[in-house]
């Protein structure tokens, strides 16, 4: 058979009883007071963790970026120059990043050659078999 508290579920069925006499609820809280005790104390050193690591990730970007104010300010100075000069021309030999060639018909000669028996060089592309 069962009992009343087996059958209604209820919480406090499962708790241990309240402390009797004085002693038991000083002791209920002093054991309150080291529990919010040991948290205060884990939340200080979880936070310090936190900022250490910030502060060092910090650091490291700005190591690792420490070049480019100087850099940018050297370009900006660059575009000035030639924004200056009337009718220039970005100066030929500069450091390419990306670019593509379109081209109309692929076996056109150039109008620059002389000859016009040179043919335009091609890569292979997936069409030719």
């Amino acid at each position: 058979m069962t009992t009343d508290h087996e059958q209604s579920g209820s919480p406090r069925g499962q708790l241990a009883a309240p402390p009797v006499g004085v002693f038991g609820k000083l002791l209920t809280i002093a054991a309150g007071i080291v529990v919010l005790v040991v948290a205060f104390m884990f939340s200080l050193v979880a936070l310090g963790v936190v900022l250490i690591v910030g502060l060092l990730f910090f650091a490291y970007l700005k190591w690792k970026t420490r070049h480019l104010p100087r850099d940018l300010r050297d370009l900006a100075e660059q575009m000035q120059q030639q924004a200056a000069r009337p009718g220039s021309r970005p100066q030929p030999g500069g450091r390419v990043i990306e670019g593509e060639v379109v081209r109309g018909n692929a076996d056109e000669v150039a109008p620059e050659s002389s000859t016009g028996s040179q043919q335009p060089n091609r890569s292979p592309t997936r069409d030719d078999g």
